[in-house]
């Protein structure tokens, strides 16, 4: 395992995005080496890089292994990136639309961003009351706290304002509860919120195209794993690497580093924060809240339950 030391020495290196634990990869397949996983935007041959960006070929008694995974941003639907979805969504129910009652799958967000995923129905562990779970940065604003980015008691949409929602006829519920996102030099476990609903009748809690959640299961390298989100509708992928510490662009230059995150192959779009990620058992690994084209992240699921109080 990395210790702390190592795992800051790699990234204060400038190229260096994020450090993790997963299985070598030779020729873009994985072997049955594990290896301290890094993560760079790009991949640059090594007799361009300078000294201070070179990484060692093994530390702390592992091998080294660097993955190009590009610019690694919050997954919430852009404005500019409102080009029709190339996925094929077959559900009967239009995910992008005012769907009443809603199930998790479908596009949700704080009045005031553009559209993000309804993750699950989940329950307060003292009283059983019902919320929607999703991330801070599509039912909150991705707010500290303190910003006034948004407060308890805020307007959530369903669909989200890019897909037509509106305060006056598609308001589902109102934001409940938090946990900030903090900035540098502070880190952070989870990008996650709840909404309470207006009323139970609005939402449903199975997950649209997957079913009933079956309980919660711990992450594993090579995992299958699947999600329902609001852009690609059901997509599968496999876990890369585990206790990730990665830097993720929130946008305006704004850079957040997250630990103990999952990282999985390619499953995701701007739009698909939010969305719960389970295994082929149904049972939750991860909530999903950033990616690129060559990768999807993964908040540790039992981190976002604990820190909400909530269970499935």
């Amino acid at each position: 395992m990395l210790d702390k030391p190592s795992r800051e020495y790699l990234l204060k290196k400038p190229q260096v995005i994020g450090v993790g634990r997963g299985f070598k990869e030779v020729g873009g397949k994985q072997t049955e080496e594990e290896a301290i996983i890094i993560l760079v935007n790009k991949k640059l041959p090594y007799k361009s890089l300078l000294s201070e960006q070179l990484v060692p070929k093994s530390l702390d008694g592992m091998q080294t292994d660097v993955i190009e995974v590009g610019e690694l941003k919050a997954y919430r639907r852009r404005k500019s990136a409102a080009s029709p979805v190339t996925y094929q969504i077959t559900e009967e129910v239009e995910r992008t639309s005012r769907v009443r009652p809603a199930p998790p799958g479908v596009s949700i967000g704080h009045y005031r961003i553009t559209a993000g995923t309804f993750g699950a129905v989940v329950y307060d562990q003292r009283t059983g009351e019902p919320f929607i779970l999703s991330n801070n940065h599509v039912l909150a604003n991705e707010t500290n706290g303190r910003d006034g980015r948004a407060r308890i008691g805020d307007r959530i949409l369903q669909p989200g304002a890019l897909d037509g929602g509106d305060k006056k006829n598609n308001v589902i519920g109102t934001l409940a509860r938090y946990v900030n996102l903090k900035a540098s030099p502070r880190t952070n476990v989870v990008d996650c919120a709840l909404a309470k609903p207006r009323s139970m009748d609005l939402i449903l809690p199975d997950i649209l195209g997957i079913g009933e959640i079956q309980g919660v299961t711990l992450p594993a390298l090579r995992m299958p794993v699947q999600k329902s989100g609001r852009t690609t509708g059901l997509t599968t992928g496999k876990i890369r690497a585990l206790n990730v510490t990665v830097d993720i662009s929130y946008g305006a230059g704004k850079i957040l580093r997250f630990e103990k995150q999952i990282l999985t192959t390619p499953m995701s779009e701007g739009g698909d924060s939010g969305s719960l990620v389970f295994d082929l058992k149904n049972q939750a690994v991860g909530l999903l809240f950033a990616g690129s084209s060559q990768t999807t992240l993964l908040n540790p699921i039992e981190e976002v339950l604990a820190l909400l109080n909530v269970r499935f």
